[in-house]
């Protein structure tokens, strides 16, 4: 079985829960990045269901058996970057798991959303998770070791959510 695991970031949180995932079970890791350095925060266009410039080429996940989505909420809302990458990357056909990462304790209606879109571009979602990231005024460092975790502890929840389809 083959992973492919998207993620962006702009905190940091959200790379270190993909990365400890990647790193857990082996998946290919790619990583959304702007195509120019943004100047604000995402939140508003989030927010619009906007999506964002990103540098070519998109990882091309169309031989993955399994795709794992990692996004930031922003204003309750995936990512632009990630917006993006749903609606301009290869996802018909393929079998899906979103993760968001969030200041806050639940982002239901965020992965609501956030299913909607990645069914609208033909994927089937197998399921999602949310988990709390580094929050405002906060440093990485303090919080990292407990994204780590998550990041590796997610591995058996994804695998399990994959056999059973």
């Amino acid at each position: 079985m083959e992973f492919a695991a998207v993620y962006y970031s702009r905190s940091g949180s959200t790379r270190a829960i993909a990365e400890s995932f990647a790193g857990s079970c082996g998946a290919k890791l790619f990583k959304l990045e702007d195509l120019k350095p943004r100047k604000s925060v995402s939140g508003f266009s989030a927010l619009l269901g906007l999506g964002s410039a990103l540098k070519e080429p998109l990882p091309d996940v169309r031989s993955f058996d399994l795709i794992v989505l990692f996004t930031p909420i922003f204003a309750w809302h995936p990512s632009p970057q990630m917006n993006t990458f749903v609606r301009n990357g290869d996802l018909k056909g393929k079998h899906v798991y979103l993760v968001g990462v969030g200041a806050g304790e639940s982002n239901v209606k965020a992965l609501e959303r956030f299913r909607k879109e990645v069914e609208k571009a033909g994927a089937k979602v197998l399921g999602s998770k949310n988990l709390k990231g580094l929050q405002i005024m906060q440093d990485i460092k303090e919080v990292e070791p407990k994204l780590l975790e998550s990041g590796s502890q997610l591995v058996g929840t994804i695998e399990r959510a994959f056999k059973e389809t």
